[in-house]
């Protein structure tokens, strides 16, 4: 599993990373005057020496430490990271990779900050998907609820939405890139199941099939789900199908991984009390304050994509650009970005492009904030800076406040004034993305108390 480091050393840090994140071990320091103590066993790496001491420039060679010169003193050891090893790399290929590093004082005569090592790590996905059944998907080349609408995945296409979108989502939950995330799904509208009532808990935040590890196999518990439903539904229970949406992901929250719910729809809301694309948002606004939970929507040709960006907006997501990866019309209200994805009429490779976008952007931008043993860090002064292909020279991102200001390359907190998580920019999430060895480093002054 990719790692990333969060390291602090006074004077001065060096920071060395191998693809791939061999070594399960925290870096150590060395005391002053002492040769840095190598890698744990297992990770190949090396111990680096200490400084010299006043009077002499240089470092000790690899291994040992140099001496000072005549009334010097030693000087600080630092530790090497380990080299390339086997811990789970294949399951996080994708991910950038991204080190945090303290600095602390340069200035002779100043006081070092105390020495803090914690190491973090990208979180993986989990995704709730509620798609729609409805009769219409069988469209535009049947009647509704017309069998040969229905297709199996990996099956010959048939001229319908939902044969086009069951290949789409069968597709990404088998793609290589998905690996390490998990996915479960649920289908609306059901007979005799409802939640308009108020009872949230029950019908749709039941899942048809629980989170299930990615990829999936071509016969895996997904797969054979979507082979085994066809669109017979006689409405459009939005209501219902958020509040399943909500209900489920609240309930199977991992701290330790991303939850996103996706809803997947072709038509207009009905059948409840909360119709209204005003009404929707309102309920996936509140669940995202409650939870911190984001839901992103996708729009199938037949949706009015005018509501459902409204919908959309609702979510907590960010917005995205119409035009990626060579794809055109991802906003199907003719806006040049938005908050929804439209798949037109469910085109597989479409499909699997607007899902690949939303795994970037849940759990590319957001990286946990890796909090110090001792001290508190100021939070004014923090930098953050990408290193393109894991080499230098580093190049610092500007800071914004909110997600609304992001207009180019930049970062910014989930909370400005208690911060948890670095948020990058979408601009600099698809460049990180882009980069299999990229780095990031988040950069911290002299810790208070």
């Amino acid at each position: 599993m990719r790692r990333l480091v969060f390291a602090s050393a006074p004077l001065l840090v060096f920071t060395t990373f191998h693809s791939g994140c061999g070594s399960d071990a925290d870096p150590h320091s060395a005391p002053a005057g002492q040769a840095g103590v190598g890698a744990a066993a297992g990770s190949g790496g090396e111990g680096n020496a200490g400084s010299g001491g006043s009077g002499n420039a240089g470092s000790g060679g690899s291994g040992n430490a140099s001496s000072g010169g005549a009334g010097g003193s030693g000087g600080s050891g630092n530790a090497s990271s380990g080299g390339s090893g086997n811990a789970d790399a294949s399951a996080d290929a994708d991910l950038p990779d991204v080190v945090f590093v303290y600095e602390g004082p340069d200035g002779s005569g100043q006081d070092a900050c105390a020495e803090t090592s914690v190491t973090t790590q990208l979180k993986p996905l989990d995704m709730y998907v509620m798609f729609d059944r409805s009769g219409s998907m069988s469209e535009p080349g049947f009647a509704w609820y017309a069998p040969a609408s229905d297709c199996d995945v990996g099956a010959p296409i048939v001229n319908s939405r939902w044969c086009r979108a069951v290949n789409g989502l069968g597709q990404y939950f088998m793609l290589p890139a998905a690996a390490g995330n998990r996915a479960a799904i649920q289908y609306f509208p059901r007979a005799g199941v409802t939640t308009c009532g108020g009872a949230s808990t029950a019908g749709y935040g039941v899942a048809a099939v629980g989170l299930t590890l990615l990829p999936s196999a071509t016969s895996g518990p997904l797969i054979n789900s979507l082979n085994a439903e066809a669109p017979l539904g006689t409405y459009t229970p939005t209501h219902d199908a958020i509040l399943g949406l909500n209900a489920f992901t609240s309930a199977n929250k991992d701290p330790n991984r991303q939850m996103i719910s996706v809803l997947i729809t072709d038509g207009l809301p009905n059948s409840c009390a909360i119709n209204s694309e005003t009404g929707l948002a309102q309920l996936l606004a509140q669940h995202h304050a409650a939870t911190g939970i984001p839901t992103y929507v996708i729009g199938v040709t037949g949706v009015d994509f005018a509501k459902l960006e409204v919908i959309a907006q609702g979510g907590g997501t960010l917005p995205h650009p119409t035009q990626i990866s060579g794809f055109n019309n991802l906003c199907g209200n003719g806006a040049t970005s938005c908050y929804h994805w439209n798949v037109g009429d469910g085109d597989p490779n479409v499909f699997v492009q607007a899902l690949k976008s939303i795994q970037q952007q849940a759990v590319g931008c957001t990286l946990d904030i890796p909090l110090p043993s001792q001290g508190v860090p100021d939070w004014s002064q923090v930098k953050v800076q990408y290193l393109p292909g894991g080499n230098p020279p580093p190049q610092q991102l500007p800071k914004v406040n909110f997600a609304s200001n992001c207009s180019g390359p930049g970062w910014y907190y989930d909370n400005n004034a208690s911060p948890t998580k670095i948020n990058l920019c979408p601009s600099t999430c698809t460049t990180v993305q882009a980069d299999p060895a990229a780095k990031v480093e988040l950069l911290l002054g002299c810790l208070g108390s």
